[in-house]
């Protein structure tokens, strides 16, 4: 019997916990064919919440509870769970129900056909204001043009089902910035998505600010790829070919006799400036060069992950 783990990271949710234990535990006793684990992750919470699932756990001996020394937030939780799981398969889920544990059935299902990572696609999420909504479009956009080879599903965030495999693979990637919607995709195996309609918060408010929300869009940007490292050197390359441009066309311009000794001068002066800057943009640009290996060395990720090894031998 395949062993499930649900890992689920808490701040300060005293007010959602009795309401996310009764339906998950209504949607996981519908699925007697599997073994669930459910992995709390209390992230320094300052209310009852610690108090709260302790005493859930003497309820159901699947609980188990990771208790981190301060708050490290969402991120560094959701790795603290994958870190302590056991399971063949892990589903990262919030407490707050938008993640919608009746879901789990049909990733658990993708899941039986092979499928290593199930993304749970946000189909609609009329719950969100205005601006979370478009800054939640513009930042996938975003991310999708500097991800280069690696496909960065949108709207997905950390709900999601990946296998036992998977879960190793992410937990060897080495970088400290940990971005689990980016560390997946680069990963890769097989994946498919399911679709859902994001419902409103159970209860409580939201700890995910525009302060977090400022900090995961930096995080996933860093950690995503060393693109901007080489703007200097396309700058330097733009800007030096005005820069000949411009050299050619006062010269000729002097020669036919149409420029004043005035303009000249102050020509002169704009284009000897422009050399300048030209050489301060390419030596900047040779510093990003060294920078953005630097930056790829410093993630220290495998070169490549391998699927599976096929032997006639074997």
């Amino acid at each position: 019997m395949k062993l499930i783990s649900i890992i689920v990271p808490m701040y300060n949710e005293e007010s959602v916990i009795p309401i996310f234990f009764s339906t998950l535990n209504d949607v996981l006793t519908s699925l007697p064919q599997y073994r669930f684990e459910i992995i709390v992750v209390n992230d320094g919470s300052k209310d009852q919440t610690l108090s709260l699932l302790l005493d859930q756990q003497k309820k159901q001996s699947n609980l188990v509870i990771v208790n981190l020394s301060r708050n490290f937030g969402h991120e560094p939780a959701v790795a603290a769970g994958i870190y302590s799981s056991k399971g063949d398969a892990l589903i990262p889920m919030d407490a707050d129900l938008q993640d919608p544990p009746t879901l789990i059935q049909a990733m658990l299902a993708q899941f039986e056909q092979g499928y290593e990572v199930v993304n749970a696609k946000r189909r609609r999420r009329h719950e969100d204001s205005f601006f979370k909504r478009f800054t939640a479009v513009k930042f996938y956009q975003w991310i999708a043009k500097l991800s280069g080879k690696i496909t960065i599903p949108q709207n997905v965030g950390h709900f999601r089902l990946i296998s036992r495999r998977v879960a190793d693979r992410v937990i060897q990637l080495s970088e400290r910035n940990r971005v689990f919607r980016i560390q997946v995709p680069f990963v890769g195996f097989k994946t498919t998505t399911v679709e859902f309609d994001r419902p409103k918060r159970a209860a409580g408010q939201t700890h995910y600010n525009f302060k977090s929300m400022v900090k995961l869009a930096i995080d996933a940007f860093t950690s995503t790829t060393g693109a901007p490292l080489m703007w200097p050197f396309t700058i330097a390359v733009l800007w030096g070919g005005l820069t000949v441009t411009s050299i050619i066309a006062m010269i000729t311009l002097f020669s036919l006799a149409l420029l004043t000794e005035t303009i000249l001068m102050i020509w002169l002066v704009a284009n000897v400036l422009s050399i300048g800057l030209t050489l301060i943009l390419l030596i900047l640009a040779l510093m990003s060069l060294y920078l953005s290996r630097v930056f790829i060395e410093t993630q220290n990720r495998p070169f490549f992950v391998i699927d599976k090894v096929y032997d006639v031998k074997s």
